[in-house]
């Protein structure tokens, strides 16, 4: 088996551990990859679709792996129990739905010693929904598939809140800037695309309020000053 782009860096971040739990598996590729690597003990496969489960079987079979890989029907991460896994993997998903299913399960979340997210749109949600509710974010890296850019997280609990942030960190990602993420510029311009795609609308609205308006404005001036920086 061989992981590439997004697959292989949440991979990647995914550290040794007992249980394994991929929360919306589909074809069960990084679970199936942890056991063969003995990066973990057991994997169980989460997905709230039997289709998802189905692949993920195929998967399971194809590596001989039925007896160390459980499939698991449910949303989220209800189908697991309280400490059972020590590393959560969710990908694939959106912000809002990520942010909701961890929400729903919040102290086993908790509970685990590490969480890999990768969200697909609205990760900008992500690192103040984790910084809320007592976790922090250790690690983040991108990768490229063709056009597109994907963001890997990792964070634990520490009970912790954090409230010293800024917009800017929960765009950008301040460890991407920490630790000179090669894709970091892209990764800017991109969110700097956006955000000025943004900022042109409120300018076009007859009912944009002022207050509303000043504060895009705000974030766009950072992530420009930020991308000046970058490129020196």
């Amino acid at each position: 088996m061989i992981l590439k782009g997004r697959l292989k860096l949440i991979y990647n971040k995914v550290p040794p551990c007992e249980v394994l739990a991929d929360i919306g598996t589909d074809h069960a590729l990084i679970p199936a990859q942890a056991l063969l690597d003995g990066r973990c003990r057991k994997a169980i496969a989460c997905d709230v679709k039997k289709g998802p489960l189905e692949r993920a079987d195929r998967t399971r079979k194809a590596y001989h792996l039925e007896e160390r890989m459980e499939l698991r029907l449910g949303s989220g991460l209800e189908p697991i129990s309280m400490e059972e896994s020590d590393c959560v993997v969710l990908a694939g998903m959106g912000g809002i739905l990520m942010t909701e299913l961890l929400g729903d399960s919040l102290e086993k979340a908790r509970k685990a010693r590490c969480l890999v997210l990768q969200p697909m749109v609205a990760h900008e949600l992500v690192r103040p929904y984790l910084w809320q509710n007592g976790f922090e974010v250790t690690d983040e890296a991108l990768a490229k598939e063709g056009e597109k850019l994907y963001q890997v997280l990792t964070a634990h609990y520490t009970g912790s809140q954090r409230t010293d942030w800024k917009r800017l960190n929960a765009y950008i990602g301040e460890l991407l800037v920490k630790n000179k993420d090669p894709l970091l510029q892209l990764w800017i311009e991109e969110r700097l695309n956006k955000q000025r795609k943004i900022v042109a609308g409120l300018m076009e609205g007859r009912l944009t309020e002022e207050a509303l308006l000043e504060e895009e404005r705000q974030l766009l001036s950072e992530m420009e000053s930020l991308y000046a920086g970058i490129r020196g």
